[in-house]
């Protein structure tokens, strides 16, 4: 009988937990509210509080006859080495597997949308510092602390340059890609044909990567408008309108106070990220 296997997210920003079995495809499906793992008691909660319950919940469902259960746990080392630790303690005979993943996101746009500074916001969530490494296919931005990698993939529209990223997350979901944002600028207003087309390639040829929209650059009053335009075009997609970083607007209240619109949107990319939904 073959093993099953559990992966365990945590969210940075909220320290929640999410959880998701391995299906027959390989792929990664988030456990439904059948499960006793999706209880608040679970998933509202941290490793060091609730570790011994959470593995006792996967021993018993998962790992029935002691027939064997691989974890996947991504989140910082500091809990990684925790949840180890009681796997020793309390289950060392019970055929249980550890091992600590990186978080892999690429986020994707054309030129100047604002995927740096969408990744920058949201690592900036939390005050976490990260690594910066340019290389030829992405930018990879590493944050030790959590255990999260971003890779940030300009395209320039044109059959040649869209062919070459969409391989490049194809390699890069080889490697454990979980999550592609795809970011459209609020000030353009619009999502060219090939891009539309670009994104559902994706969504087909890597079913087990979840892909979400990120509008960019939302600080005028117009983005419900734009989302619901994105969303007929690509059949749905989920779609996040954001500001990553304040936006002076360069008017005035009535007590001469420039008016800032101040970031948003960017719990909502996290829990999409991390928790699957």
């Amino acid at each position: 009988m073959s093993r099953n296997s559990i992966r365990i997210v945590c969210n940075p920003a909220t320290n929640r937990l999410s959880y998701y079995m391995k299906n027959e495809k390989g792929e990664w499906d988030i456990l439904s509210g059948n499960s006793p793992l999706s209880r608040q008691c679970y998933t509202k909660t941290t490793i060091r509080k609730s570790a011994k319950g959470i593995l006792m919940e996967i021993d018993g469902i998962y790992n029935r006859k002691n027939r064997g259960v691989d974890i996947f746990f991504e989140g910082t080392k500091g809990d990684y080495d925790y949840l180890v630790a009681v796997i020793e303690k309390f289950f060392s005979n019970r055929n249980i597997q550890c091992d600590s993943k990186i978080s892999k996101i690429a986020v994707l746009g054309k030129i100047a949308v604002g995927k740096s500074t969408l990744i920058e916001g949201l690592e900036a969530r939390e005050g976490n510092k990260y690594s910066k490494i340019e290389k030829k296919e992405y930018i990879q931005y590493t944050d030790e602390r959590n255990r999260t990698a971003w890779f940030e993939i300009g395209i320039d529209l044109g059959k040649e340059n869209v062919e070459k990223a969409l391989q490049t997350v194809e390699n890069l979901a080889k490697e454990g890609l979980s999550t592609v944002i795809y970011c459209i600028s609020a000030t353009s207003g619009r999502i060219e044909n090939i891009e539309r087309e670009f994104i559902q390639k994706i969504e087909r040829q890597l079913s087990g990567t979840r892909v979400i929209i990120a509008l960019t650059m939302c600080y005028r009053d117009n983005d419900r408008k734009i989302i619901d335009e994105i969303k007929k075009v690509t059949d749905q997609a989920t779609v996040i309108s954001t500001l990553a970083k304040e936006y002076k607007t360069g008017v005035k209240d009535r007590r001469g106070n420039m008016i800032i619109v101040e970031p948003f949107g960017l719990d909502q990319v996290l829990k999409y990220v991390f928790e699957g939904r």
